[in-house]
Order: structure tokens, then sequence, then C-alpha cells
């Protein structure tokens, strides 16, 4: 009997345990279904919001994506022209360690003062930059017009250009590109403008007025120049033919700008006995 009343009473006992867990087990998967349908619906929710909001509203800054974009691209366009005297394929030059390096004055002649070539070195060295950057700047322009488009925008852009100005301590680059970006709100611009650190200004300027030193007497004390100009370098090799090159280099920023020039050169031997 005893043995007989405890079989029953394990068999009670396991009938019990077994409907506990099997109430435990239900719990459980009505727990994780409720967490499943409540993770769908926050992402149902996220994506509807998503939708009535319109465009990623992070703020895109046009002109520090395209400083970003045009700065790597213009240094060594910037060289290539300073190694020449500001020009990319130049005539009446002297070659000099493998480059060809223009003469801004020049006379053939000897006893005489030079004539100078390019009055305007600045100018020109802008309109030479530009030109040669038309490629690149337009290439900045289709990358920021595809990143808008990634972000969701509707764009609308007109034809491309870019303008350079050198000015003292920088470099504004400016792109002529008519741009409508249309999500939330519409926004339009005509042109957008990157400054660059810079002091190509300054060598440029004083190499326009050793040039005039040339023009009119025929050399020029670079001491004095350095001497007004603390971070200013300037080396002139004087060559047989009478022909000068001048490198000035900003010894802070690295950059320089190299040309060359003949006036009252004298014939070889002159003076010597």
């Amino acid at each position: 009997m005893r043995r007989k009343y405890y079989k029953q009473n394990y068999s009670n006992q396991t009938m019990y345990e077994t409907g506990v867990m099997q109430k435990r087990g239900q719990m459980t998967l009505i727990v994780i279904i409720g967490i499943v349908i409540v993770a769908i619906i926050v992402i149902l929710f996220l994506l509807w919001n998503k939708n009535i909001q319109g465009p990623e509203t992070t703020t895109l800054n046009p002109s520090d994506f395209l400083e970003k974009c045009i700065e790597p691209k213009i240094r060594p366009v910037i060289n290539e022209l300073a190694d020449q005297g500001g020009y990319f394929n130049p005539e009446g030059y002297i070659r000099y360690k493998d480059k060809k390096i223009k003469y801004l004055c020049y006379t053939s002649s000897f006893y005489k003062t030079c004539v100078v070539q390019q009055p305007m070195i600045k100018q020109h060295f802008e309109e030479e930059l530009a030109k040669n950057l038309g490629e690149q700047a337009n290439g900045c322009m289709d990358r920021l017009e595809e990143e808008y488009k990634n972000r969701g925008y509707n764009v609308k852009r007109g034809s491309s250009s870019a303008s350079i100005s050198i000015l003292p301590g920088r470099m504004e680059v400016k792109f002529n590109s008519p741009l409508t970006i249309t999500g939330k709100e519409s926004r339009s611009f005509n042109s957008f403008n990157v400054n660059i650190k810079s002091e190509l200004y300054d060598l440029l300027l004083t190499a326009t007025s050793i040039i005039d030193f040339e023009s009119t007497l025929g050399d020029s004390e670079t001491t004095l120049y350095m001497q007004y100009y603390p971070d200013l370098k300037i080396e002139k090799v004087k060559l047989s033919d009478g022909s000068k090159v001048y490198t000035l280099t900003n010894v802070v920023t690295g950059e320089y700008f190299t040309f060359a020039s003949r006036s009252l050169s004298w014939p070889p031997g002159y003076g010597l006995e």
C-alpha cells in the first residue's frame, strides 16, 4: 500500500511539474513573440517617419566639400606653373636643369636692358591656372551633385566653369555653376567660393618688382627683399650667356616661383685682358 501510494504521489508530482514547465514555455514563447512584434512596429515606424521627413537632413556644406575636392588637384598644377615662370607651354625660354623657364624680361643684345615679356605676372598665372583646372573643377561639381542625390535630393544643375583669384594669404577658387537642390525645402546657388591658404601672392608681386628693376637698371638687389620679407628666400643664378634664373621661395609654406631674365649682358671675355 505504501509503495502504491508512493507511485501515485510521484505520478501526480511529475504531472504537476510537467504542467508548470509547459506553462513557462508558453509564457516564454508569448514574450518572444511580443518582442518580435514590438521590434517590427518600431522598424515600420522609423521607415514611415523617414519617408515623411524626406531626404537626409544632415547638413552638407558645399563649399567645404568642394575645397576638400579641389585642393589636392590644384597643388600639382601650381607647382608645374611655378617651375616655368607661370606658363604651361612657354615660348621664349631658357632650359635650365631640364626645365623650360620663361624669360619674363629679355633682350638678345649686349649692353641693353631687357624688355618686359609679361607685365601682368599675377593675372597671367591666374588665367593659366583656371584654364587648366576647368576639367578638375567640373569633376568636383559632379561629385557634389552625386552626393546630394545620394542623400535623397532632386538636383538641377547648369553649366560649370571656374575662375581663380590669387589674394594676400589665400587663393580663391570660384565655381560658377548654378545649382538647385530640392528636398523638404528648396535651395538655389549661383556659385561657390573656396579659399585655399597660399602665400603665392607675395611671390608673384616680388617677381614683378624684380622684373621692373631688371628692365630699368639691368639687375636687382635681392637682399633688400629678404630683409623686408623674413619668410622669403631668393636664389639668383647667373649663367654664361648673361641670363639669370631667379627662384623665389616662401620658406614656411614651401611655395616657390621660378623665372628667367636676360638684361644688360656683356659679351664673353669683356673686361679681360
